[in-house]
């Protein structure tokens, strides 16, 4: 069984492959073959990601960068984003690999909903307090967004273990237990 972080790179390189990918093939380039190397590169990075050769994907990603160089001052370029939208971007892709490697989780709808429920109040509690700083409150949504993770994988102990981690900020913060 390969390892989360892993699972998450090579959810990276396919969510990559298909961006750039999808790019190119909207671009408009002299020659009727213009469009078929970039099509074998993300091609044969899928089947990398597939297989899971995470340098052999990562070497076609760099190879499709060099294709989408020429069009870099585009509207539609892809560029780099920054670190919580290329979460975003990612998460769909990683949810899907990491479902169909670790098996679909079993948690009751209830278990789920008071869970997502308690993160995201304790969360608003956190943000607040006029005596945490910005700080805090990045450290609030990222362990939020952890628990949500793994509320969505079916994982409600690690969602627990986010809650609890939830808790020890916000009585960090509070100087009390705030539930």
């Amino acid at each position: 069984m390969a390892d989360a972080y892993y699972i998450w790179r090579l959810a990276e390189a396919a969510q990559q492959i298909d961006l750039l990918a999808g790019f190119l093939a909207t671009r408009h380039a002299p020659g009727p073959d213009h469009l078929a190397e970039p099509a074998e590169c993300a091609g044969a990075g899928r089947a990398a990601v597939a297989a899971g050769r995470l340098e052999e994907a990562l070497d076609r990603i760099d190879q499709l960068r060099e294709h989408a160089a020429p069009w870099a001052g585009h509207p539609h370029h892809p560029g780099e984003p920054g670190a919580a939208e290329h979460d975003a971007r990612v998460w769909d892709y990683a949810k899907d690999m990491l479902r169909a490697e670790h098996g679909p989780g079993q948690a009751p709808p209830a278990t789920t909903r008071d869970l997502l429920q308690r993160l995201r109040l304790l969360q608003r509690k956190i943000c607040a307090l006029p005596q945490a700083d910005a700080q805090a409150r990045a450290d609030a949504h990222y362990l939020v967004g952890r628990g949500a993770m793994a509320v969505e994988l079916g994982r409600p102990g690690a969602a627990r273990r986010e809650l609890r981690r939830l808790r020890a900020l916000a009585d960090r913060y509070a100087g009390t237990h705030v539930t």
